[in-house]
């Protein structure tokens, strides 16, 4: 309640008092004053908030953290009656912000204008609650009506731009483009090489046959890679901070090291697939479209780390659809070294393993990511450590070197 409506109500009892009290005139005037100026406000304020519509239209129903949501509010007095001392305020889920507008209107008047969210959170949401705040000329009163806007938009999380991407993330041994050999027929051509019977004339070369004078035929490779996966642990004991907190936790910098990862190999025209053991299993097989890439990134917006499958057994799941022509990265918090046996032994298969540690000492976390690195690095498991604050284009360009400060054991258990 206002200081100034507390002021006066105190006033009002205080005048009444004297009035009763004394019986003078003066005070019996003042009083009916005060009355009438309460009472005038009261109506005012009321009236102001009927006959008003107010609608909310936005130019997109999704946008990205660190992005604006742009979109309009009209406001339109129905009534014959003019409107002053109105104020209009939107708050929006993602945004800390409120901000706010003060107008006035002539009877039956129509005001526009254009509005702009900034998205401070990924996830899901209500275009906002826009709420028509009216108050009297004295000031005493201040009454709300609230307008809900049906239509839900998605903020994608923030993704950080990757040119320097070490290409083991996409399954490359190097910087070089690598081949391998594909009984099937490709766009990608490795070598010719002469004719032999039973090769079908769909793989003959003709014009180096004609050339050479000789049957030649042609081989292919599957090209850059086959395919490429990104495994999210979002397991609820992996993780460290508050989750009210967008800055102070793993879990965001997590979301937004796989979204970085997923959109890079994506704008190099690669199959990508997520896996990841949040709140709900998700396992997306991989795919090259644009429409995979807006699937992967609306689960990354809604993603949390409430899961409560270990790491180790969701990376066993995982481990039925990959083969040896994918590469695996996994992101994780996580100091339990119970889940690199099982990434082990998809290496030991021919799967290309790396795994980015979000370094959890960073947010405060008593415990630090030295033991994982030991472990990882003796199984020569490419590794990267994440920290808050870190630049992702610079630590996921290498793999961080091993800092050995005891004896390892390795997790198939020899020295």
């Amino acid at each position: 309640m206002k200081r100034r409506f507390i002021g006066v109500i105190a006033l009002l009892l205080v005048v009444t008092f004297y009035a009763f009290g004394t019986g003078f005139d003066f005070f019996f005037r003042f009083l009916y004053v005060l009355l009438m100026v309460t009472g005038i406000g009261f109506v005012w304020a009321r009236l102001n908030l009927y006959g008003i519509d107010l609608n909310v239209t936005r130019d997109a129903n999704r946008g990205q953290v660190g992005g604006y949501l742009v979109g309009q509010v009209s406001i339109i007095n129905r009534t014959r009656m003019p409107k002053s001392w109105l104020e209009v305020a939107e708050t929006t889920g993602p945004s800390a912000d409120t901000g706010s507008r003060g107008l006035a209107l002539t009877r039956e008047q129509v005001r526009t204008w254009r509005v702009q969210t900034y998205l401070a959170r990924r996830g899901v949401y209500q275009s906002g609650e826009v709420t028509l705040v009216s108050q009297d000329p004295f000031g005493l009163f201040r009454l709300h009506r609230n307008f809900l806007d049906p239509h839900p938009y998605i903020v994608f999380p923030a993704v950080e731009k990757l040119p320097n991407l070490d290409p083991r993330f996409a399954g490359l041994p190097g910087e070089s483009r690598t081949t391998r050999r594909w009984s099937q027929i490709t766009t990608d051509v490795a070598s010719i090489r002469s004719y032999v019977s039973g090769d079908s004339t769909r793989r003959i070369h003709w014009p180096y046959t004609a050339r050479v004078n000789e049957l030649m035929v042609k081989e292919f490779d599957t090209g850059l890679s086959a395919e490429a996966w990104v495994l999210l642990d979002m397991h609820q004991m992996s993780h460290y901070g508050s989750d009210l907190d967008d800055v102070n936790n793993t879990e965001e910098l997590s979301v937004t090291v796989a979204a970085s990862i997923i959109d890079q190999l994506m704008d190099h025209s690669m199959a990508v697939g997520l896996a990841s053991n949040g709140d709900q299993t998700h396992i997306y097989r991989p795919d090259s479209s644009e429409e995979q890439r807006g699937r992967l990134m609306e689960t990354l917006s809604e993603v949390r780390a409430y899961g409560q499958r270990p790491l180790g057994d969701f990376i066993y799941s995982v481990g039925g659809h990959l083969n040896q022509f994918n590469a695996l990265t996994v992101v994780t918090s996580s100091v339990d070294l119970q889940w690199a046996v099982p990434l082990n032994d998809l290496r030991n298969q021919g799967v290309e393993v790396a795994v980015v540690l979000v370094d959890r000492s960073s947010f405060g976390s008593t415990t630090d990511m030295q033991i994982p690195l030991e472990v990882l690095t003796a199984n020569l498991i490419p590794t990267y450590l994440v920290r808050k604050g870190d630049v992702l284009n610079d630590v996921l360009r290498t793999p961080i070197k091993e800092m050995p400060r005891r004896r390892t054991t390795r997790v198939d258990g020899r020295q």
